[in-house]
Order: structure tokens, then C-alpha cells, then sequence
């Protein structure tokens, strides 16, 4: 249930929390009435990518730390006894035989008996050195394990419930890549998983003091940490697909455009082509601001710019250029660009 909401989270929180930064962003950094980067400029999807990364990671971060929290404060059979993982079996006995006295069915009534039966299975389990490895490597399902005697029988259970979740685990990738889904770091998944499997297989056939030396790990049983890598090979998975967006180039587009292609690109286009037109306006109106008080200046402003737009519509007249050219080449001098030469 907790991996169904958590693959349910990283479909939608990631992308909904960087629109949201990205709006507020723009929104305190924009002044009035100047316009906002709108999604699909190269500006937005330049730093769109650079928050999408940045949320993803933070996110990614605040999963596994959030995996570590809720492993750490669970429940496991030490606790429920109040002994520390180290503790010999003298401890053991001490701590279960103050406990039953103090939540014996006798002195507290019924209401005390699942956790009395729950005491009981755990010192049962602990005191056992067995059942103590095994329950250390594998967690509490090794009490529904039947025909189980020693160390041997419990880990050949053990690798036999491991490896359908691995066998499934790859069947997944393999035909995920086949189908050229989660192609970006797709041959890092595999050489993460596979160092996975290395890792539970260390752990489940060494004792468990080679764990007790890591500052991190220190505090979890190997059961535990195997819970915790798990879930934190799970969720960057999944951070992984996320982000191969971000870093994988948009290829060239092959074979003719369509309309509906065309269509986004082309409003796009008409719309930096007004705001353009709107801000050259406002540039011009500021700029005529000093003459409003002058009539005469203002029809001598507007006979210079009539001059100057004949002249310039004159100028760029093929046949003005041609004939202006010609003169030219006769003086012997460069002709202008895009003048004809003379025949």
C-alpha cells in the first residue's frame, strides 16, 4: 500500500510543485505590467528543467528519509521487550520477566492479553539463537515458516521467498526496455538491481555485527536495512524516469509538419510578434512625450518622419537599388547589397 501511494505521489507532486515555484517565482520577481515568461519559451523551459531538478531531488531526498524514519520508529521484537539489539540472553530474560510481571492478564484483565501473547512470541523468538538469527535477517515472517529447524533450513526459505520478487523484479525491466520505456540510465537499473541482490545476499548469510560499525545503519536490523534499501532502490527508480526528460535532447523532427504541429509554434510566434509591437509602441510613446506641448514641433516631427519613410521606401525599391547601382559601377566604387550588376 505505502509503494502504491508513493508511485501515486511521484506521478503528480513533482511537476504540480515545480509549476507552483515557477509561478510564484515569476510573480515576485515581475514587475507590473511587464510580461511573464510564458510555458513553452526557451526562457520558462530553462528554468522549468532547472526547478523540475531540484524538486525531484529534494523529493527523492525527503522519500528515503522519510523510509528511514518510519522503519527506525517501527515496531520489531527488541523494542517491544525494551532491549537493545546486543543484548544477551541474561538481558533478555531480565526484561521479559519485569515486563510480565507488569502486564501479566492477572493484574491488568484481559485488555492485557495481546500484549502479554506478544511479549511472550518475542522473548520465545529472541531466546532462541535459531530463530534469533533468522528473525535478525528476515523479519517476522519467519513465524509462519513451518519445518524449520536450523540456520540452514531458515536461510534456504528465506533465498526461496527472495527470489520470485527478483525474477519478477527483472522480468519487469527487461520487457519495459523492450518496449523502449525507461530507456535513460535503463543499464544503471539493471546494475543497481544487481548490486542489490549482492548486498541482500550478503547480508542474510553474514553475522550480523558487520552491520553495527555503519553510524547510519547501526540502528536497524539487517532485516530492516533490507527493508530500507529496497525502498530506496524503488524511489530513485522512479526519480530516474522522472528526470529523463530533463536530460534527454528532443531529436530533430523527420518528414513533413503537420498542421497540428504547426499550430502551437505559429501562435507562439504571433504572440511574441504583439507583444513586440506593444512594447515598441509604449517605447515610441515615452519618446514623444517631450513634444505634446508643441504643436509646431509635433508637424515638423511628423513631416521629418514622412520624409524619411519615402525615402526609405524609395531606397529599398528594387529598381531605385538597380539604377543606383548602375551609377556606381560607372564611378568605378562597390555597388550597394543587393543591387543588380550591369549587364
Amino acid at each position: 500500500m505505502s509503494a502504491l501511494l508513493s508511485l501515486i505521489g511521484w506521478s503528480f507532486l513533482p511537476s504540480l510543485a515545480t509549476s507552483s515555484i515557477l509561478s510564484f517565482w515569476y510573480r515576485l520577481i515581475t514587475r507590473a505590467g511587464d510580461p511573464r515568461p510564458q510555458p513553452g519559451t526557451p526562457t520558462y523551459l530553462k528554468a522549468y528543467k532547472l526547478t523540475n531538478f531540484l524538486v525531484i531531488t529534494l523529493y527523492l531526498l525527503y522519500t528515503i528519509y522519510e523510509s528511514y524514519n518510519a522503519i527506525l520508529l517501527g515496531p520489531n521484537f527488541y523494542k517491544i521487550l525494551g532491549a537493545g539489539m546486543r543484548a544477551s540472553d541474561r538481558e533478555l530474560k531480565g526484561k521479559f520477566r519485569r515486563l510480565t510481571v507488569m502486564y501479566h492478564p492477572d493484574k491488568v484483565g484481559t485488555q492485557g492479553e495481546t500484549y502479554f501473547v506478544m511479549l511472550k512470541t518475542a522473548y520465545d523468538t529472541l531466546i532462541d539463537p535459531v530463530m534469533r538469527g533468522a528473525y535478525d535477517r528476515f523479519g517476522p515472517d519467519i513465524l509462519e515458516w513451518r519445518n524449520c529447524s536450523s540456520a540452514y533450513d531458515y536461510l534456504i526459505r528465506g533465498v526461496t521467498m527472495m527470489v520470485p520478487y527478483y525474477l519478477g523484479s527483472v522480468l519487469v525491466l527487461v520487457i519495459l526496455s523492450v518496449l523502449g520505456k525507461m530507456e535513460f540510465g535503463r543499464y544503471w537499473r539493471f546494475y543497481a538491481f544487481f548490486c542489490m541482490a549482492v548486498l541482500e545476499a550478503f547480508i542474510v548469510t553474514r553475522p550480523f555485527h558487520y552491520f553495527t560499525r555503519i553510524p547510519i545503519l547501526n540502528t536497524l536490523l539487517p532485516f530492516e536495512q533490507l527493508a530500507l534499501a529496497r525502498k530506496v532502490l524503488f524511489t530513485t527508480f522512479i526519480a530516474l524516469s522522472q528526470l529523463a526528460p530533463l536530460f534527454q535532447h528532443s531529436r530533430p523532427i523527420s518528414g513533413p509538419l503537420t498542421a497540428e504541429a504547426l499550430d502551437p509554434q505559429l501562435d507562439r510566434m504571433a504572440t511574441l510578434l504583439h507583444r513586440n509591437d506593444a512594447e515598441a509602441s509604449t517605447i515610441l510613446t515615452q519618446e514623444l512625450l517631450p513634444f505634446d506641448a508643441d504643436p509646431g514641433m509635433q508637424r515638423m516631427l511628423k513631416k521629418k518622419l514622412e520624409d524619411w519613410m519615402i525615402e526609405s521606401a524609395i531606397r529599398s525599391a528594387p529598381d531605385v537599388r538597380d539604377a543606383v547601382g548602375k551609377v556606381i559601377q560607372r564611378r568605378g566604387t562597390d555597388a550597394p547589397a543587393g543591387a543588380k550588376r550591369a549587364g
